[in-house]
């Protein structure tokens, strides 16, 4: 078992209008059983940003969102993202909130989903290299960097921790927008369909809606994703 101190719930009414939550939660880690992908574009389809979740069967699912760290008043700039003005941040949370914020509330923002392959023991290895790098943040912060460490990039070296094998560097880690056409050329995903099926399928802004804040919100976004058993 781990108990995640902190994971983040917001309750938005809007995406300026919120109440600030964070809560203690326990999980049990042999009732890992899936890792899936969020691929959040703005604008150019060139540029996303990724999120990682991990599900349980029992319904929880733990997503991590990789971020700049913001100070109080401080705007995010690309340009700026290059030259260690952010700090990095590894954002623990409840689907509602950091998924939600993106579907629901910010303007302008489509969120696809994706399931990817793997067995429950490297889905765990997965996770817990995550928490480590949260844990070692809290004693030796990081320099955000837009291009060497990003949402991305420090997905990769999760991931690499928990391979069979380690994958050649690819153009497409840097230009993350493309990032379902190198993992679906890897067979990284549960269904065998093209990234570009498995893009339209995933986007999941309209059942994010139609969901709110139910409970099973989780579970009712994940409704008809290719390779998602109902």
């Amino acid at each position: 078992r781990i108990t995640l101190h902190n994971v983040r719930y917001c309750r938005y009414r809007t995406e300026t209008d919120y109440d600030v939550r964070h809560e203690d939660r326990t999980y049990d880690l042999r009732r890992l059983r899936s890792v899936d992908l969020f691929l959040v574009y703005w604008g150019s389809p060139w540029i996303g940003h990724t999120m990682v979740s991990f599900g349980f069967d029992d319904g929880q699912y733990l997503c991590v969102s990789i971020e700049t760290r913001m100070e109080r008043g401080e705007a995010y700039s690309a340009l700026r993202g290059f030259f260690r003005q952010f700090e990095l941040t590894y954002v623990i949370a409840d689907e509602r909130d950091v998924v939600r914020l993106r579907t629901n509330f910010r303007q302008g923002e489509e969120v696809h989903l994706y399931r990817l392959v793997g067995r429950p023991d490297k889905a765990r290895q997965f996770l817990l290299d995550y928490l480590r790098h949260a844990n070692a943040l809290s004693d030796a912060p990081e320099w955000y960097n837009a291009a060497t460490s990003n949402c991305t990039t420090n997905i990769r070296v999760h991931s690499e921790a928990a391979a069979e094998r380690e994958h050649p560097f690819d153009w497409r880690i840097l230009f993350n927008g493309r990032i379902d056409e190198l993992l679906a050329q890897h067979h990284a995903f549960a269904s065998p369909l093209p990234a570009a099926a498995l893009k339209q399928a995933g986007h999941i802004n309209a059942r994010a809606r139609a969901a709110g804040d139910a409970a099973d919100f989780s579970r009712r976004i994940r409704e008809g994703i290719p390779g998602i058993a109902p």
